[in-house]
């Protein structure tokens, strides 16, 4: 949401000089303002005096390119828009539906591999149609990268609206083959006892038994032996 607020001065000494004398902020005139809070609130275009420091990891504050073509600063007095500014709005919004293209499809991956994987969720039809949607899929978001890199934002938005088709068979392919699992209880035998084991466990206690019991009989003996 954009407000503007217009005062009752038509004009106002801003803090710039240019060539010797003082920059007039027209304070009546609310287009070029307006302009530019909706490029950088819907498009997100940053102002042209911004720019990114990697050394400072923060914006610096630089006039040099907010002269000319630009809404932004107070050192132009034209609305009109550079072709930078122009191609920054159309590429911010294609990057915005590329992302939600990426995380849908993520979404979609997600929702196979908690079903335990397209073999097993998916019929060998479904399985077959997946495989197409998904190809045609990773097809188109490759054009419509290359076409993004070339600056050719019609054909880039031309296949980001058609890879968008694909991904939403694809996803009606996940949710009808989901909705048609039946849960299903596997019975299976429960182990052989284990005689063996148990036998040889008794055996031993009997044994240990009878010598507790026997123990002074045994040991009488030996001490009449030495």
């Amino acid at each position: 949401m954009v407000i503007a607020v217009r005062t009752k001065n038509t004009q106002t000494v801003s803090d710039y000089n240019c060539n010797g004398r003082h920059v007039f902020t027209q304070t009546r005139e609310l287009e070029r303002p307006l302009v530019g809070s909706i490029l950088q609130s819907m498009w997100g275009v940053s102002p042209t005096h911004l720019t990114w420091s990697a050394l400072h990891n923060s914006t610096l504050v630089d006039y040099s390119w907010s002269v000319g073509q630009t809404p932004f600063g107070p050192f132009s007095e034209m609305s009109t828009l550079s072709f930078a500014q122009k191609d920054a709005a159309r590429r911010n919004v294609l990057l915005t539906s590329l992302n939600y293209s990426i995380s849908s499809a993520i979404d979609v991956l997600d929702s196979v591999a908690a079903h335990g994987g397209e073999r097993k969720l998916l019929k060998h039809n479904q399985y077959v149609e997946f495989v197409q949607r998904w190809s045609l899929f990773k097809y188109k978001l490759d054009k419509a990268v290359s076409a993004l890199s070339h600056f050719d934002f019609e054909l880039a938005l031309y296949y980001l609206r058609s890879l968008d088709h694909d991904l939403y068979g694809a996803h009606a392919i996940v949710y009808h083959a989901s909705q048609e699992l039946e849960a299903s209880l596997a019975c299976f035998k429960d182990p052989p006892f284990p005689w063996a084991t148990v036998s040889v466990y008794a055996v031993c206690v009997v044994a240990f038994i009878y010598v507790y019991m026997k123990r002074d009989k045994l040991f009488r003996n030996k001490r009449k032996q030495f």
